[in-house]
């Protein structure tokens, strides 16, 4: 079990993590103007917690054998498919709202930093 939720975490940390970069990315390019850069950094974070917290309530419905877990682990390691199914779901759903939270909480920030930003005359 630990080990299913430990390429369960890595998966959602990947998969955020490169969509978080690409946000960073658009905001170093927009840094010319403060605003802007702030206020596209908390839409596409805002966007990536909306398809985590998606990909979350969805993973319990994925075939096991479809997930990046299944393919992380050796065949000794795969536990019966009926088991599977509820194991990696389980795992596949902490991980991604784990990171959806995250994710959220920083486009929380980038929102309150850009609304206060763009009041002060910023």
């Amino acid at each position: 079990m630990e080990r299913i939720r430990e390429l369960a975490f890595a998966w959602a940390a990947r998969e955020s993590g490169l969509a978080g970069l690409g946000v960073i990315a658009l905001m170093f390019t927009l840094a010319a103007d403060p605003i802007i850069a702030l206020k596209a950094g908390a839409i596409g974070f805002t966007l990536l917690a909306a398809l985590l917290m998606f990909r979350a309530d969805r993973a319990p419905l994925r075939e096991p054998e479809c997930t990046e877990v299944w393919d992380g682990l050796k065949r000794d390691e795969r536990p019966p498919r009926a088991v599977a199914r509820r194991l990696i779901g389980t795992a596949n759903r902490e991980a991604a709202s784990t990171f959806g939270w995250y994710s959220a909480g920083t486009a929380v920030a980038l929102w309150i930093t850009e609304i206060g930003a763009a009041l002060s005359g910023f």
